[in-house]
């Protein structure tokens, strides 16, 4: 058997016993918390294994959602965090079906759901080490070259490098390097990355590398996501294709506003002690104002006041607008514990509540700021046609160093494909990326 068939093997074989511990956790804490146990014939199997199936799908669903069975792809302690987020949510959403289905507190005692959320963790805990250590050891770096188009393609570089356990770089070549020299190259790597190539050059690798078998991954333009939303058309006895963007389903804005206003109160209320204790923090750490008003773009262009907790120093940008960075010394020490743990967001939930914003979208950039990279971008404006958003799919899948022009194409692949289903998930996966530090990470002062 091949390293790569057992690679395959090693992830099948953890995401089965990921599944039958979830499958395994749900009927015990059914038959010595809440339901009918097994002794009591057919009746008593029949509900063990109803209520084991759809814990396992809810659990499942997460795991998805958090590439939590992604072995080899991730660390160990991302994986175990996502692990520990997808039985969390479904552990939770378990406990409060059973209570509407008991009504009865005495019934469903949440210590035995608390004991087997930390017997869960610690099992796949274990599971995660062993199949890591399996799947290490029949597991190389991936051989990749880089084809470029322009500079711009040391970013990637460099993202690329930072994780030297999953692909090691066998060379990069412009691409006016001859066509016989690029084959070779190709022919001795596992996977290509095509960045930022003329058109006529990127057709004729794609040719190739599907003719050789060889996995290709290309960037992005604007272009090539508005071409996302073409549709065939067979009017013609030839293939056409025709621009044809599809009308967001009418209840999609009233069901949106009804979640915003919902979830902005809800989270007000539950979350006003902690937002009472950031405020004093703040206000005793240098005697300055708790909270920072700033102007922001929203839907159409329309200009609003966003609403933070105060992370900088009074009169942080007295010399002009500018990103924070890595080490700037304008940022409290307040401040840097509330912007790690996305504290310094949470009055934005008044923004969402007054209409300003909404829970979803592109996030809301400063008037003088959105100027200049219109300037360098001009379909930057095309951000605009949503509403501003708490996160985004740009938030979820980049960094707060990621460029503004990658940040772009999130965005309007967001806008493109925005939907109640894409909402959700969008907001079910900022819970994990609310741990994660790299997200907060300012702008490389090298940048």
């Amino acid at each position: 058997m091949s390293k790569s068939a057992h690679k395959a093997l090693v992830r099948k074989i953890y995401s089965l016993l990921s599944i039958a511990l979830a499958f395994l956790s749900a009927v015990l804490l059914w038959y010595y918390n809440v339901g009918v146990h097994w002794r009591n014939g057919f009746f008593g199997w029949r509900t063990l294994f109803v209520v084991g199936i759809a814990y396992s799908f809810t659990y499942w669903f997460f795991a998805r959602m958090y590439n939590a069975h992604k072995i080899g792809l991730y660390r160990l302690t991302e994986l175990a965090f996502s692990q520990m987020l997808a039985y969390g949510i479904t552990d939770f959403i378990f406990f409060v079906a059973s209570f509407f289905w008991f009504h009865n507190f005495r019934k469903i005692r949440p210590s035995y759901y608390i004991l087997a959320f930390f017997l869960q963790l610690f099992a796949i805990s274990l599971i995660i080490f062993i199949c890591n250590r399996l799947f290490a050891h029949y597991d190389e770096p991936r051989r990749i070259i880089i084809i470029y188009g322009n500079p711009g393609y040391t970013q990637l570089l460099k993202k690329i490098k930072a994780v030297k356990y999953r692909y090691r770089v066998m060379g990069c070549y412009p691409e006016d390097t001859p066509w016989e020299e690029l084959c070779e190259a190709i022919r001795e790597c596992a996977d290509v990355y095509l960045y930022d190539l003329s058109k006529e050059l990127r057709s004729r690798l794609i040719r190739y590398c599907d003719s050789i078998g060889h996995d290709l991954h290309m960037s992005l333009s604007i272009d090539d996501i508005h071409q996302m939303e073409l549709e065939l058309s067979h009017s013609l006895d030839s293939p056409f294709v025709r621009t044809k963007k599809a009308p967001v389903i009418w209840y999609y804005p009233l069901v949106k506003r009804l979640m915003d206003v919902v979830f902005s109160a809800a989270a007000l209320v539950i979350l006003s002690p902690v937002m009472l204790l950031v405020a004093l923090c703040i206000k005793i750490c240098d005697r300055g104002p708790v909270f920072y008003g700033q102007t922001r773009l929203t839907k159409g262009g329309k200009e609003f006041t966003i609403y933070k907790f105060r992370s900088m120093v009074v009169d942080a940008e007295k010399d002009g607008a500018r990103l924070a960075s890595k080490e700037d010394d304008r940022i409290t020490p307040v401040g840097r514990v509330i912007r790690m743990l996305r504290l310094d967001e949470l009055p934005q939930l008044i923004n969402i509540l007054r209409g300003d914003m909404t829970i979803v979208g592109p996030r809301p950039e400063r008037p003088e700021i959105a100027a200049v990279y219109q300037q360098e971008v001009p379909e930057f404006a095309e951000r605009l046609k949503v509403k501003a958003g708490l996160t985004g799919y740009a938030q979820v899948y980049g960094k707060y160093n990621t460029s503004p022009l990658d940040k772009l194409k999130m965005d309007l692949l967001y806008i493109a494909n925005q939907s109640l289903t894409f909402d959700l998930q969008i907001i079910f996966y900022t819970i994990k990326i609310l741990f994660i530090p790299d997200s907060t990470e300012g702008v490389d002062d090298q940048n």
